[in-house]
């Protein structure tokens, strides 16, 4: 199945620090692993090479923070060029994003915007159905203490809050 396709990645450490990052309140490594399953399941129904869309997806959100909504697909598209990964999968990384970024060009770039909105929707409906019992909570509150992003920006608002305090004590 697609696990033999993305069987190297996945012991890659730039996939593997995904687990402890948080993307639509899930771990992103959740998120990549969707858009995978079903980027090899829709390949053959658009015609597109399954072992480029799959190992696509599986990269398609890497460094996702160091973009912007539009061009974050250009830098994870980058990045798999330098794990080196076949031009094919980048050009369909590029445009992942699409209507937000560039239209896709290959098959296999559609296959991935359609996988990676699936994925999402499927991201969403997992978190609302753990708000039941109590697990996406949980999990939420795990990678906001795992993923380097938001312990940064917590460090970063208690210095702020921590210099406020300060002030005013000193003005007192």
């Amino acid at each position: 199945m697609y696990h033999s396709i993305i069987a190297d990645l996945l012991e890659h450490p730039k996939v593997m620090e995904t687990r402890e990052q948080m993307h639509h309140s899930i771990p992103k490594h959740d998120h990549l692993l969707r858009s995978a399953r079903y980027s090899y399941r829709l390949a053959p129904l658009f015609g597109a090479d399954r072992q480029t869309c799959t190992r696509a997806a599986i990269l398609h959100d890497l460094d996702s923070r160091l973009g912007t909504i539009s061009t974050h697909g250009a830098i994870a598209a980058q990045l798999a060029a330098e794990l080196g990964e076949p031009e094919a999968v980048g050009h369909a990384i590029i445009s992942h994003m699409y209507p937000f970024g560039p239209a896709p060009t290959t098959r296999e770039g559609w296959v991935l915007v359609f996988a990676d909105k699936l994925a999402s929707f499927s991201d969403m409906t997992a978190f609302a159905s753990g708000l039941l019992t109590g697990r996406s909570l949980s999990v939420r509150r795990s990678l906001l203490g795992t993923d380097p992003f938001y312990v940064e920006r917590k460090s970063r608002k208690r210095s702020r809050l921590t210099a406020l305090v300060r002030r005013r004590r000193e003005a007192v």
